[in-house]
C-alpha cells in the first residue's frame, strides 16, 4: 500500500515539474520571440501620391498583420491564429441562397398587401370623421372671438413705463460695478499667491537630491532602452519645407533632438523657400518583451527611483 501511495505521488511530482517546465518556456518564448516590423513610405510632394505599408509579424508568424495607406484611403487585416480582422475578413461574406431570396421576397409582398388593406381602411375612417371636424372647427371659432376680446378688454402699458424701469436696471448694474471690481481684484490676487505657493514647491521638489538622482537614472534607462529599439535597418531620405520658413527651422530643430540616434541611416534637406514634401522611408528592426521588463527591473531596484514615485503619489498643489 505504501509502495502504491509513493508511486502515485512520484506521478504528481513529475506533472507539477512538466507544468513549470512549460510556463518557463511559454515564458521564455514570449519575452524573447522578437516583434519584426517593416515601414515603407513614399510621397511625391502632394497627399494623392502619399503610399504607406506596415507589415509587422509576432510568434513564428502566429500574429501577423499588414496596415496600407494609398490613394487616400486604408486597408488593413491582422491574423491572430486561424482569426482573421480586418478588411478580408469583411470579403468572405456567405452569398444569399436562392431559398432564403424567395423567402424575403414572399414576406416583402405580405406587407405591402397588409399596407394596401390599411390605407383603404383609413379612407373610411376619414370620411367618417369629416363632420366631426366640421363641428369642431366651429367650436373653435367661437373659442377664438372670446380670446380676441379678452385681449382688446386688458389694460395696456405705456412707453414711460418702460423707460423708467430700464432706467432703473441701468442705475442698479452701475451701482454694482466697483463692488465686482474689487471682488475680480482679491480673486486675481489670491490666485498670483496659490501659484507663488506652488511654485516654491515644485521648484523645492525638483531641487531635492533624491528626485534629481531618480530623474537622472530615468534618462539613462530610457537612453539604454532606445539603443534596444533602434532598427537594424533603416533609410530615410527627404526633402521638406513649409509656406513658413520659421515652421520649417522648428521642424530641423525637433528633428534635431534625435538626430544622434538616427543620423546614420538619414538624409534630410530642409527648403526654406518652398513649400515641398518628397522622399522615401524604410524601417526595419526587432523589438523584445524582454527589453521593455529590463528598463522595469532596473528602474524599481533603484531606492531613489521608488521613493520618488511614492512622493509623486502623496504630491498635492
Amino acid at each position: 500500500m505504501l509502495h502504491i501511495i509513493l508511486f502515485i505521488l512520484k506521478i504528481i511530482g513529475f506533472l507539477i515539474l512538466g507544468i513549470l517546465v512549460l510556463v518557463l518556456i511559454l515564458t521564455a518564448v514570449i519575452l524573447l520571440a522578437p516583434f519584426i516590423y517593416r515601414l515603407e513610405f513614399s510621397v511625391d510632394n502632394s497627399p494623392e501620391s502619399a503610399k504607406g505599408r506596415v507589415r509587422f509579424h509576432w510568434l513564428m508568424h502566429l500574429i501577423s498583420g499588414e496596415i496600407r495607406y494609398e490613394s487616400g484611403s486604408f486597408d488593413w487585416h491582422i491574423r491572430a491564429g486561424w482569426k482573421k480582422f480586418g478588411d478580408e475578413a469583411d470579403d468572405h461574406k456567405v452569398p444569399e441562397s436562392p431559398q432564403i431570396r424567395d423567402q424575403n421576397d414572399h414576406a416583402g409582398n405580405y406587407t405591402e398587401d397588409r399596407i394596401d388593406d390599411r390605407a383603404e381602411n383609413h379612407t373610411d375612417d376619414h370620411t367618417e370623421n369629416c363632420t366631426d371636424d366640421r363641428a369642431e372647427e366651429t367650436v373653435y371659432g367661437i373659442d377664438e372671438t372670446m380670446h380676441k376680446h379678452e385681449s382688446e378688454s386688458r389694460p395696456k402699458y405705456s412707453p414711460d413705463s418702460d423707460k423708467h424701469k430700464k432706467i432703473s436696471g441701468l442705475y442698479e448694474r452701475f451701482k454694482k460695478i466697483p463692488e465686482k471690481i474689487k471682488y475680480t481684484f482679491r480673486r486675481i490676487c489670491d490666485k498670483i499667491r496659490t501659484l507663488k505657493k506652488q511654485k516654491d514647491r515644485i521648484a523645492a521638489f525638483i531641487r531635492n537630491s533624491m528626485h534629481q538622482n531618480a530623474f537622472s537614472r530615468l534618462i539613462k534607462e530610457v537612453k539604454r532602452l532606445l539603443h534596444f529599439l533602434k532598427p537594424s535597418d533603416a533609410s530615410v531620405d527627404l526633402e521638406f519645407g513649409f509656406s513658413d520658413p520659421s515652421y520649417t527651422g522648428y521642424a530641423l530643430a525637433g528633428i534635431s533632438m534625435i538626430y544622434p540616434m538616427i543620423g546614420e541611416y538619414t538624409q534630410i534637406k530642409p527648403d526654406f523657400e518652398h513649400k515641398v514634401l518628397k522622399g522615401n522611408v524604410f524601417i526595419k528592426g526587432k523589438i523584445r518583451i524582454l527589453y521593455g521588463l529590463i528598463f522595469a527591473l532596473n528602474m524599481f531596484r533603484d531606492k531613489n527611483v521608488r521613493v520618488t514615485y511614492r512622493h509623486i503619489r502623496k504630491f498635492r498643489l
